[in-house]
């Protein structure tokens, strides 16, 4: 029973034992590296997200896109269709819309629908409805001239030939209605013009 302990000792002693024992352990070999990546998976996003040319990994979420005008917050978009009709009124110009001609007693003489063009006065394109029952062709056409001078608007268009002119000369009164004149046949009327 002593000898092995024996045995032990005196390899310690020797020269050799010391060096073997105080020789530091050396670790088995690492195991060989895989295989090098491929240029698919280098190429692939790393944020997590699946791209859109592939069907791979069809569990992975979809990017964000646009936030829907339904989930848009009520303020945001009311704000936004407030600001697109301010855009749209601006670029109209001041006389788009519907007016209506009357008489100095009241009685409604013609109709005029206008486009503007955001230039102005000048720029602005209309059309005339005689309401006064006139030949449901001739009753109506389109204004041949919309003339703007310092502050007097003058509207020029024909009824029923190059001889039937009618000229009609207005300045801007107070609430945004129009007063003046309206030449036809020979005669003068004084017209009121105001918005529908």
């Amino acid at each position: 029973m002593l000898l092995p302990l024996f045995a032990s000792a005196v390899v310690a002693a020797s020269p050799q034992g010391a060096a073997s024992a105080a020789a530091p352990v050396i670790a088995p070999p690492a195991a060989a590296p895989g295989p090098a990546p491929s240029i698919d998976s280098l190429l692939q996003p790393q944020t997590g997200f699946a791209t859109t040319d592939t069907d791979e990994d069809p569990g992975s979420p979809a990017p964000p896109g646009p936030v829907p005008y339904s989930q848009l917050d009520g303020k945001a978009y009311d704000d936004a269709l407030r600001g697109a009709a301010i855009a749209a009124r601006a670029a109209a110009g001041p006389l788009d819309g519907g007016w209506t001609l009357a008489g100095a007693d009241g009685r409604r003489l013609y109709r005029f629908q206008f486009q503007g063009h955001g230039y102005g006065l000048i720029e602005a394109e209309g059309a005339w409805r005689d309401l006064e029952g006139g030949p449901r062709l001739k009753g109506s056409g389109f204004v041949e001239q919309v003339g703007y001078t310092g502050d007097q608007l003058t509207l020029r268009f024909y009824e029923t030939g190059a001889t039937d002119e009618v000229l009609v000369t207005m300045k801007p009164g107070a609430n945004g209605v129009w007063t003046g004149e309206l030449r036809r046949h020979g005669a003068v009327v004084q017209v009121s013009f105001r918005r529908d």
